[in-house]
């Protein structure tokens, strides 16, 4: 090689070594790679969050927090095949699925024990500490985010209520801790402190359910503060576990229904709305003359048991629960003054129970269908296409009950904060009149006398008053028999004179209950004057 080459290869070396060493200083002062480089070795995971907590009308949490183990799994430091032993099924899969990944990330390992140089954390889990109410509060997926009831409806305040924090890891760019390894643990968010205040009384939604426990294998209960239209029990049976959802699911047995917002066929519980239409349209006189059958339209329409009543008025039509009276009072009052009855009752209307969560509205027939003779006679008695909700049911009586003023159910009374405080309250729709307190008194005395003198005798409670009226109601399903199962209601209040609770109490799809829905009623009510007792010294 000539001299003359050999200097201008130096020279451009020396060129190539000074660009090099220009763009290594010019890396090393630029702020924007380091703090790339940064993000590059910093690895922040989420903690799970705990929960705010659903409270009763008195502050007593129906919900809580215990905890769970967490082990925080680190790429490279054998996390994988140290933690398998002692993780469930379902997280041994995670732990395979993200075998090769380069962040660090959580993997619950229960209280069972855990590898040595494995990070344990002990992170809030939602609890039900005596689970109460579960198919009203609802569940929660894997994620702790609410997927059904209350939860779902409330999610988003729930789920900021307490601080979120997280652990930031120091890697490599391959994921590998560095230096000593230890992660950080520090508050992402703070929280809220906010919580969500039911009417539920947590006495009264226990004894509900150990009566149903004990008499109702299936069907639902609800109690209801007549003055002021808060639920105070809420109650569907069967019920479900809520840490265990996927066995309800393989059970297929109707579990995870909430049946107090589902629609069912009413029956002759509903013969108090055709009762308030009556008066309401100046036909409280009106009186029929039953002989056990009534023809409409080339149909027969027959009362249980084909039993012939004689000549009764409405206060005896109600006691017996007489159906051919209230198809002949259907054909003079018409469709649109029963239909409009209906109406003004809650019925065809969604109840709204929590943000974007509301119960059925049912199937109310229309002003065109009650033009049918026939449409309206099975109107009339609470049968043909008509549904509603055991909440419709048990607003409507509570109207009666409640001196004619027609409360909207409530449920919620909205998010409280820290110190109990009510901060963001749940508005429903203000109280209307349907009627004036007259005619509601003298349907009270007649619903009393279905009680003391009528087919509901077994729901007078012990050393109490009550009133209500029966309901069984055909469901056009049968048993492997080919025998129909029917619904079986009861909805009253007590006591008689100044009434504050109304309860419904339903039970669907049997053949005939152990226990009636009436002496359901009796016991629930008996209960409620010993929960009233005051204690002893």
């Amino acid at each position: 090689m000539s001299l003359r080459r050999l200097t201008g290869l130096c020279c451009v070396l020396m060129v190539l070594t000074a660009v090099i060493l220009a763009r290594v200083y010019w890396v090393g002062t630029d702020t924007t790679y380091a703090a790339s480089a940064g993000r590059q070795t910093t690895q922040t995971t989420e903690l799970p969050r705990a929960r705010g907590n659903f409270l009763d009308r008195t502050d007593r949490p129906l919900t809580g927090t215990d905890t769970t183990r967490y082990a925080l799994c680190v790429p490279g430091d054998n996390s994988y095949s140290a933690l398998l032993p002692y993780v469930s099924y379902q997280a041994q899969t995670l732990l395979y699925e993200r075998r090769n990944s380069t962040s660090p990330f959580l993997v619950e390992i229960g209280q069972i024990g855990a590898p040595a140089n494995v990070l344990l954390l002990d992170q809030p889990r939602r609890t039900l500490p005596s689970p109460i109410a579960v198919h009203l509060l609802g569940y929660l997926d894997q994620e702790g985010r609410g997927v059904t009831g209350l939860e779902r409806a409330w999610d988003a305040v729930l789920a900021n209520s307490c601080d979120q924090t997280a652990a930031v890891c120091r890697t490599t760019a391959r994921g590998r801790l560095m230096g000593t390894g230890t992660p950080e643990i520090i508050t992402e968010q703070q929280g809220t402190g906010a919580q969500v205040q039911l009417t539920l009384d947590a006495d009264i939604q226990r004894l509900c359910e150990g009566l149903a426990q004990l008499y109702m294998p299936r069907g639902c209960i609800l109690v209801m503060d007549t003055a002021t239209g808060e639920v105070l029990a809420s109650v569907s049976m069967p019920e479900y576990d809520p840490d265990d959802v996927a066995r309800s699911i393989r059970a297929d047995d109707t579990s995870l229904v909430n049946r107090t917002f589902s629609t069912f066929s009413v029956g002759s519980v509903f013969k108090v709305a055709a009762a308030l239409a009556a008066y309401e349209n100046g036909l409280d006189w009106f009186t029929h003359d039953c002989t056990g059958s009534i023809e409409v339209d080339g149909q027969t329409y027959r009362c249980a048991l084909g039993k012939a009543h004689g000549t009764v008025n409405l206060r005896g039509a109600l006691e017996q629960s007489c159906n051919t009276y209230f198809v002949a009072l259907g054909q003079i009052l018409g469709g649109q003054a029963l239909g409009t009855a209906a109406v003004e009752l809650g019925f065809g209307t969604a109840v709204p129970i929590a943000p974007n969560l509301a119960a059925s509205a049912g199937v109310l027939p229309t002003a065109k269908e009650l033009q049918s003779t026939g449409q309206l006679a099975v109107f009339s008695f609470g049968q043909g296409s008509f549904t509603a909700t055991p909440l419709q049911i048990t607003a409507m009586m509570n109207t009666i009950a409640g001196g004619g003023t027609y409360h909207t159910p409530r449920f919620c009374y909205g998010v409280t904060d820290a110190d109990g405080t009510l901060t963001d309250p749940f508005q429903l729709p203000a109280p209307r009149i349907v009627c004036d307190a007259a005619t509601a008194k003298t349907l009270r005395s007649m619903l009393q006398s279905v009680v003391e003198d009528g087919i509901g005798h077994a729901a007078k409670p012990a050393g109490g008053t009550a009133a209500g009226k029966t309901g069984t109601a055909q469901t056009g399903q049968f048993d492997a028999a080919g025998d129909e199962l029917l619904n079986y209601w009861f909805s009253g209040f007590t006591p008689v004179q100044t009434p504050k609770y109304t309860i419904t109490v339903l039970q669907d799809g049997v053949l005939e209950p152990e226990t009636s829905s009436a002496a359901l009623f009796a016991k629930i009510a008996e209960g409620l004057q010993v929960i009233e007792q005051p204690a002893s010294d």
